[in-house]
């Protein structure tokens, strides 16, 4: 885990994104995004409100997330589609997890290829479902997300392979990349500084796909996945 003084100073950590960026990225509702990194006032009393789930790299800024945060959600998005998991019990699994792990971001900074991983799928089965079948749903499901995830040494996220088609369930190629230390942090060509808004803005202006390709030197099927990656961000 990365140590607090080291993370004032690392572009995983600093606001990067709007709520509605990182919503187009992770393919969810930015109201819903806005719901698990501001909290939102409880039904019940007006001066009580649910606290947010994740915790954004500037309080003063509650607007802008961090490619850490944006890892987070895209996390959330699939314990959200598991069982439909009520954000009450991940909240709870969160913030269990926090104190368990020493954690600001368990749900970002846990490696699937380590035991904390297990820490986070049982804890959530645990709460979803008392039934082995439940746990492994949850596993399948989590994993099948947490693929898309490059991670350093210390196992903290360094670039994320966001959903480029309809239905995420689907393994969708890794042709775009998101990376905060390449184009501020917008996603681009895998392997390329061909930013994704760059595609859009030249495919909008009349231009083929093949010829964009061509231009740059690619094969079509990567400007194909980073024209979608745009019209899903800007749908958001």
């Amino acid at each position: 885990m990365i140590k607090t003084a080291s993370k004032a100073q690392d572009v995983r950590y600093q606001p990067l994104y709007t709520i509605r960026e990182v919503a187009g990225y992770a393919r969810v509702n930015p109201s819903t995004l806005r719901t698990w990194a501001v909290g939102r006032p409880s039904p019940s009393r007006n001066d009580e409100r649910y606290p947010p789930v994740i915790k954004v790299a500037d309080l003063r800024r509650q607007d802008m997330l961090s490619f850490i945060n944006l890892i987070e959600s895209h996390v959330l998005v699939a314990l959200r589609q598991s069982h439909q998991v009520p954000l009450s019990n991940i909240r709870s699994a969160v913030d269990w997890l926090r104190r368990e792990t020493g954690m600001a971001h368990p749900l970002a900074e846990l490696d699937i290829h380590t035991d904390g991983m297990n820490l986070l799928i049982n804890r959530v089965g645990e709460l979803v479902s008392a039934s082995e079948r439940g746990q492994v749903v949850i596993r399948e499901i989590v994993e099948r997300f947490l693929r898309r995830i490059e991670r350093d040494a210390h196992g903290i996220p360094i670039q994320f392979y966001p959903f480029t088609h309809e239905e995420s369930s689907a393994e969708t190629p890794k042709d775009v990349i998101i990376d905060p230390n390449i184009a501020f942090g917008r996603p681009v060509v895998q392997g390329t500084r061909v930013s994704t808004s760059i595609v859009f803005e030249r495919y909008k202006g009349g231009e083929s796909l093949t010829a964009i390709a061509h231009d740059y030197d690619l094969e079509l099927r990567p400007v194909e996945e980073a024209l979608r990656c745009e019209i899903e961000r800007r749908a958001a």
